[in-house]
């Protein structure tokens, strides 16, 4: 259904559908003090996305499951992370590594430095059948 509504105010959003409620945060956002997810999530959201293009470091990846983990652990629903891999042509590598985590818990993750092209995540769940959890 489209609305006629004549402004649209830039910055976070969340797309409901009958079926649930879609957040989306950017890579760096993640890593923040306060990420989006934390807002979206009290918003009702119950779905969250990362396009993500986070480079390579050793021990990086533990960082980023703890971080993903505690969202959905906290908060409840499903995160859905997928980030950039191979180089850039320059300096920097992007380690791959998307995953699923739904409270607090990896459902499925790709490898990391894949050498194919795509890394497609299958899970024989729908993600609109998971028990959200909410501990706020």
């Amino acid at each position: 259904m489209l609305t006629v509504q004549r402004r649209c105010v830039i910055g976070d959003v969340l797309i409901r559908t009958d079926d649930a409620v879609l957040g989306f945060e950017t890579c760096e956002e993640l890593w923040t003090p306060f990420p989006p997810h934390v807002r979206m999530g009290l918003d009702g959201c119950e779905i969250f996305t990362n396009s993500s293009g986070s480079h390579h470091e050793l021990r990086k990846l533990d960082q980023r499951l703890s971080l993903i983990q505690k969202a959905t652990h906290t908060g409840g629903g499903v995160y859905l992370y997928a980030n950039q891999q191979g180089c850039d042509g320059d300096r920097l590598y992007y380690d791959g590594s998307s995953l699923i985590a739904s409270n607090g818990n990896v459902l499925a993750q790709g490898s990391q430095f894949a050498l194919s092209e795509v890394v497609c995540l299958p899970h024989p769940s729908s993600l609109f059948q998971f028990p959200f959890r909410r501990l706020l």
